[in-house]
C-alpha cells in the first residue's frame, strides 16, 4: 500500500504543479478529482468492505505426508451491482509448529459472483495442519486504497502417515496368549470355558469335565465340548506423549511409528490395543485394533492427542485403567517415536 499511496501523492503533486503553472479549466477539474478521490474511496470501501464473504468448505479434510495439498478458498460477492477486487491473506502451518507460512491470493468478482482461489502447500509432517483465513482486503476503484476486514476462519487438514510394514517377530507366547474378550475365534480352540468352539465325539484322554451330558444322552454316545479361544487384545501399544517432548517433527515421527507398528501387528493377525492419556478429561483412551481399517481410525483419533503436563496423574490413570488386565507385551512409544518393549530398549522387536 505504501507504493500505491506514494504513487497517488506523486500524481496529486504533479497535478497541483500543472494547475499553478498553467491556466486551464481541465487542470482545475483534475486537481479537484485528485483531492476528493480519498473521500470517494473511503465512502465506497465503507459500503463494499464486507461484501466479499469467504468460505473454507473446499479445504480437504485429509492429506498424505510428503505430498502436496490443494485447498480451495471460495469468495462470494454479496453485492448485486458492484464488482470487487480483493486479496485474501492466509496462514498455513502445523498445529504444533511455531512458524506459519503466509499466502496472499487475489482475484476479481462480478456482481453476485463466486470465485475459488487455490492454496497449494507441501505437507512435510504428519498431524493436523491448520489453514487460517486471517483477513480479506477489498480495494477501491483504481486499486489504490483498500479496506481490511478480519475473518479469522480456520480449517484443518489431517495429514496421514504412510502405513509401512516394519520388521518384527510374533513369538509363540503371544500367539497362544489368551486375553479376556467378548469375541471368540471360529477357527481356533482354546481354554475359555465360557464359550464352546465345537462339540465332537469322546476320545481317549479327554477330560470327563468336558463331556456334554445332555447331548450325550440324546445322541446315546459320549460327546465332548471343545472350548473357544478368546479374541482379546494381547499386545498393548501405549503412547506416552509428554509436554517436554512436544515438537512438530517429533509428533510426526510418533504417528509414523505407531501407524507402522499397528498395521504390522494387524497384518500378522495379532489383535492389539492402542492407548494414550487424555489430560483434559483425565482418562485413558483405549482403541481395539484387529485390522488395517481400525488402525487407520486409531491414527485419525490419535492426531487430536495433546501432550501430557502432569506425568504423575497420567501414571495413576494408566494403572487404574489397566488394573487386573494382562498383556503378552507392552510397547511404549514416546513423543519422539522411540519404542521400548516392557520398559526396555531393543535392537529387534519380538512381541
Amino acid at each position: 500500500m505504501i507504493r500505491r499511496t506514494a504513487g497517488y501523492l506523486a500524481v496529486l503533486l504533479f497535478t497541483a504543479y500543472l494547475f499553478f503553472m498553467y491556466d486551464a479549466e481541465a487542470l482545475s477539474g483534475m486537481l479537484a478529482l485528485c483531492c476528493l478521490y480519498p473521500v470517494f474511496s473511503a465512502a465506497w470501501l465503507l459500503f463494499a468492505g464486507k461484501k466479499a464473504v469467504p468460505d473454507l468448505y473446499r479445504v480437504p479434510s485429509v492429506g498424505e505426508a510428503g505430498k502436496q495439498v490443494k485447498a480451495g478458498i471460495s469468495v462470494k460477492n454479496m453485492s448485486a451491482h458492484n464488482c470487487l477486487r480483493y486479496e485474501a491473506v492466509l496462514s498455513v502451518g502445523g498445529r504444533r509448529g511455531k512458524k506459519r507460512a503466509k499466502r496472499r491470493l487475489g482475484g476479481a468478482l462480478e456482481p453476485g459472483g463466486t470465485e475459488t482461489v487455490w492454496c497449494v502447500f507441501e505437507a512435510r509432517y504428519c498431524g493436523i495442519t491448520e489453514i487460517c483465513l486471517e483477513s480479506i482486503k477489498v480495494y477501491d476503484f483504481l486499486g489504490i486504497f483498500y479496506r481490511k476486514v478480519k475473518w479469522n476462519k480456520k480449517a484443518q487438514v489431517k495429514i496421514m502417515p504412510e502405513f509401512r510394514l516394519m520388521p518384527l517377530e510374533i513369538t509363540r507366547k503371544t500367539r497362544e496368549f489368551q486375553a479376556e474378550a467378548q469375541e471368540f475365534s471360529g477357527q481356533r480352540r482354546g481354554d475359555d470355558p465360557s464359550e464352546i468352539y465345537q462339540v465332537r465325539e469322546y476320545k481317549e484322554k479327554d477330560s470327563l469335565k468336558d463331556i456334554h451330558w445332555k447331548l450325550s444322552a440324546r445322541e446315546e454316545k459320549l460327546m465332548v465340548k471343545e472350548r473357544s479361544f478368546p479374541l482379546g487384545c494381547v499386545v498393548l501399544i501405549y503412547i506416552d506423549y509428554r509436554k517436554e517432548n512436544e515438537s512438530e517433527s517429533g509428533f510426526s515421527h510418533m504417528l509414523e511409528t505407531v501407524a507402522s507398528l499397528s498395521v504390522t501387528l494387524a497384518e500378522e493377525k495379532c489383535i492389539h490395543m492402542a492407548a494414550w492419556y487424555e489430560e483434559k478429561n483425565e482418562r485413558i483412551i483405549r482403541w481395539r485394533i484387529s485390522d488395517a481399517e481400525s488402525a487407520c481410525e486409531m491414527i485419525w483419533g490419535l492426531m487430536e492427542a495433546e501432550p501430557c503436563r502432569d506425568a504423575e496423574k497420567s501414571e495413576a490413570c494408566y494403572k487404574d485403567a489397566f488394573r487386573g488386565v494382562e498383556f503378552s507385551s507392552i510397547i511404549t512409544v514416546d513423543g519422539n517415536g522411540d519404542m521400548k518393549k516392557d520398559g526396555e530398549s531393543f535392537d529387534f522387536l519380538r512381541v
